[in-house]
């Protein structure tokens, strides 16, 4: 498995509090993403915010219910849980192939066939000398008069009976080796086999996972061929991504852990799980890391073994909780206060009990109650362009939330499974 690079704690909120934006104050277009655009959600509404921005101001926002996570990022590539090679046993000149690169099949599916002229009379003649031979012994046993050159004749014939029999047992392969059949369902992403090619059959260690059809090879066959060696099939129902972490890191992770998935090259997320931890590290120029196995959960249409992903591995996940921007709270002398907004605009300074705070949001457990809206301080930008978007990530725990809340279990259209909560 490949050592792969990974980055530290990344925090979220997955869901987005509702916004009630005071006028002539915004967070400009960048932060908005987060909050969600005014009523109008106009071009000259998030512009003005972003000029709010830009000179610093107040904001005030909702008091909600949010999904707050905490999680540590890695990158991999997607691996096959299952593969095969496939190659000729027996030895001819192709006669017809089924299947290309880039097809799909199933389980059991013929791939190529190779002429069966040769096999075939090989199988007529040991299906003949195992005729003459049975005749024979049944002649023996017919005439046996007790003696002992008799019953040396009878058990002579009945050896040779079994060899030749063994012989037709071995033709009837060999004719069933002509058809190189699927070992297990997927993509294939290796056929080297043209009509007209020649192979001699032979037998070497594969990789393949599945189990050995009985015609024509399976995942512990090989060939050779005049153009390559073996089919390759990539099964497409389970997948792994295998990460390396920091000790720092995999001390933070357990087994069953949620993990989100991207890629660039698709354009959902999917879901998986940690699925097993290396109980020792890999020691690289002084600094240790450990193997990580993730496994892809559901069913993801689209993944292809090789695509380079990132995944987030949830290491705290707590839903339903009252939370505001930490940069929302004041605390003097161990006393925290938030400044509450009336619905006449008039403001008053409340002080409010909290929890721990979990990337850019701090829990609220006595003070506040949902649907309140408080008021926040922005901070200048001190920036133009890409750059306002960046500081203003800065003031909300350094990343954008991604979309709704994710309930536990439910399934996202073209991506996989969320497992069930921590």
């Amino acid at each position: 498995m490949p050592q792969i690079s990974f980055n530290r704690a990344r925090l979220r909120a997955w869901g987005i509090p509702a916004v009630a934006l005071v006028a002539g104050a915004g967070l400009g277009v960048g932060a908005m993403a987060l909050w969600g655009p005014d009523a109008s959600g106009s071009a000259d509404a998030m512009a003005r915010d972003a000029m709010a921005a830009e000179s610093g101001g107040e904001q005030t926002v909702t008091v909600g219910l949010e999904t707050l996570e905490e999680s540590i990022d890695a990158s991999g590539t997607l691996a096959a849980v299952s593969s095969s090679d496939l190659s000729f046993e027996a030895s001819g000149a192709v006669t017809k192939v089924n299947v290309e690169e880039g097809d799909t099949v199933e389980k059991g599916d013929v791939i190529a066939v190779i002429d069966t002229l040769q096999l075939t009379a090989s199988l007529r003649s040991a299906e003949a000398d195992l005729a003459k031979a049975e005749a024979d012994l049944s002649n023996l046993e017919d005439e046996a008069d007790g003696s002992d050159s008799s019953d040396a004749q009878i058990e002579a014939a009945e050896s040779q009976v079994a060899v030749l029999q063994e012989n037709v047992d071995d033709a009837e392969d060999a004719m069933d080796d002509a058809k190189l059949v699927a070992d297990i369902s997927g993509l294939v992403t290796s056929q080297p086999y043209e009509v007209g090619d020649v192979v001699s059959g032979g037998s070497s260690s594969g990789s393949g996972s599945g189990d050995a059809s009985g015609m024509g090879g399976g995942s512990t066959t090989a060939a050779t061929t005049t153009e390559s060696s073996s089919v390759t099939i990539v099964g497409q129902d389970e997948w792994t991504v295998s990460v390396s972490l920091s000790e720092a890191d995999v001390a933070e992770i357990a087994e069953g852990d949620q993990v989100t998935f991207t890629s660039e090259d698709l354009d959902e997320e999917f879901f998986g799980v940690v699925s097993d931890i290396a109980n020792l590290p890999t020691t690289t120029g002084g600094s240790a890391t450990y193997a990580v196995e993730l496994t892809v959960t559901g069913t993801v249409e689209g993944l292809y073994e090789g695509t380079s992903v990132e995944a987030s591995i949830v290491t705290l996940r707590e839903t339903d909780v009252l939370a505001v921007p930490a940069n929302a709270i004041t605390t003097t002398d161990g006393v925290s206060t938030v400044t509450v907004v009336a619905d006449d605009g008039t403001t008053e300074e409340r002080e409010v009990t909290t929890g721990e705070t979990i990337g850019s949001y701090t829990k609220i457990t006595d003070g506040l109650s949902e649907g309140e809206k408080i008021q926040m301080t922005v901070m200048q930008s001190g920036g133009t362009g890409t750059g306002d978007a960046e500081d203003m990530m800065q003031q909300f725990g350094g990343e954008m939330p991604t979309g709704g809340e994710m309930p536990d279990g439910m399934t996202f259209p073209g991506g996989g499974q969320m497992p069930g909560g921590q």
